[in-house]
């Protein structure tokens, strides 16, 4: 990007994320003990809190029922988090879809996290997690709630601890405060990433999202297309630092396999796909992408020079859509488009200013998300701060190292520049754990840190 000659990513990048999760509760007057499964040889020490009595009435259907818990037990979460430091409100709504930001007329639309154009951001929140509700087409569009299997008496629920806005410079704050958030959630409640299953109808599998914002300033098209061209070339190995089942996962359809570019799905795709003239964009691509990656093809047909073709945010934003719905793919980036947008695929009204990265499993490792953080720093501050020769040597040199068979994640990362500390805790929590501690047939349940 180029916002002047001086401002650096260092100076202007804002960070949130969030960490999905679930917890299980007791019904009013559940006298059973908890059963345990085949691989949960030995009891929980956390507490399993009982709603109230009086929190529901007879009259209650089951999506009643299901909502007054999560507002209640939402509250009693963000109520223990504020006790042991970490400012956290509870919000009934996720994003806000309704709240009106406080703009100057001279200010950038809602990049300037700064001035908390949106105030729900200068907070951290504890929200219900909207995966974990579906509609069910018997119930004439009825919601109802989805919850993993478990025996009478006790139930689940998703939440998603989302963060308020971090300056770049205030990154150890944030790995202090996850450090704080991830203990107590795990000491204080029977807590799962895994308990949830991927289904056609309804995904309740944990996720953990990073979101990046430029403060003061906006996004333009030439950062945003080097964000999806470094990602495009990047991205399969990156998945090597995450759960396999990410892979396939709802809602996180990866570059190449599942959004619209990937699939030529011709009806979602902008109407010059088919006639490539030249102009300014041809030019731009030169600059800033190596020979060997403009020239490769992906099932035949040149798909970084459709990246690199757009003209609009709306013309990337329906390029790496995911191919059903358009909705948000591994690299999200609807929150680009304005808040009144009739994308197909943009769910909220709002503008947000961030590109998101949706890569990464749920995890209350606060290490191992700070390490992920770490690296999705590493490649927006290359897309922002870098001139047209360094991207281009760059992805050059990430081009190369993920096209030999025998190269690794680990060296993929050292091309980044990620640094060795970073890679040490990603040695640590390698793909093979991470896939153990999905596994709910071995444990469901997280231990306390």
């Amino acid at each position: 990007m180029n916002a002047s000659a001086t401002t650096r990513f260092s100076d202007i990048a804002t960070f949130g994320f969030e960490v999905e999760f679930l917890a299980l509760f007791r019904e009013s007057g559940t006298k059973l003990p908890l059963k345990l499964g085949s691989g949960d040889c030995s009891r929980p020490t956390q507490q399993i809190l009982e709603e109230p009595y009086d929190l529901n009435k007879s009259s209650d259907d089951n999506h009643e029922v299901h909502m007054k818990r999560l507002h209640y037990f939402g509250r009693e979460i963000a109520k223990k988090l504020t006790e042991v430091g970490i400012a956290t409100a509870y919000r009934e709504k996720g994003h806000p879809k309704d709240e009106t930001p406080n703009l100057d007329d001279g200010e950038p639309r809602l990049g300037c996290f700064d001035k908390f154009c949106y105030a729900s951001y200068k907070e951290n929140a504890i929200v219900p997690e909207e995966t974990m509700i579906w509609t069910d087409p018997t119930t004439n569009g009825k919601r109802m709630a989805v919850r993993p299997e478990t025996q009478v008496g006790y139930f689940w629920l998703g939440f998603e601890f989302v963060s308020k806005t971090y300056r770049y410079q205030e990154l150890g704050f944030s790995k202090s405060d996850l450090e704080i958030t991830c203990r107590t959630l795990r000491t204080e409640f029977l807590v799962s990433i895994n308990a949830g299953k991927e289904s056609k109808a309804a995904s309740s599998r944990c996720g953990t999202h990073i979101h990046w914002g430029l403060s003061g300033t906006e996004y333009d098209l030439l950062t945003v297309k080097r964000v999806l061209t470094l990602m495009w070339v990047a991205e399969e190995t990156l998945m090597d630092l995450h759960a396999t089942w990410r892979q396939n996962a709802k809602y996180n359809a990866l570059l190449q396999q599942g959004t619209n570019i990937a699939t030529v799905n011709i009806s979602k795709l902008p109407s010059w796909i088919t006639n490539l003239s030249k102009g300014k964009w041809t030019h731009d691509m030169e600059q800033n992408v190596p020979s060997r990656v403009q020239g490769s093809l992906h099932c035949n047909k040149p798909k970084i020079h459709w990246l690199w073709r757009a003209e609009t945010m709306n013309d990337l934003a329906m390029l790496v859509g995911e191919a059903k719905k358009s909705r948000r793919a591994s690299v999200a980036i609807t929150e680009l488009l304005p808040a009144t947008s009739n994308f197909p695929g943009k769910v909220r009204r709002s503008q947000l200013n961030t590109i998101e990265f949706r890569h990464m499993q749920g995890s209350l490792h606060p290490t191992l998300i700070v390490a992920w953080i770490s690296i999705t720093a590493e490649i927006m501050r290359r897309c922002v701060d870098s001139s047209p020769e360094d991207f281009t040597n760059v992805l050059e040199s990430i081009a190369t190292c993920v096209s030999d068979e025998k190269s690794t994640v680990q060296e993929l990362l050292n091309e980044l520049g990620i640094a060795p500390e970073t890679r040490s805790v990603l040695n640590t929590f390698h793909q093979q754990h991470l896939d153990w501690e999905a596994d709910s047939s071995i444990s469901m349940f997280l231990p306390e840190l």
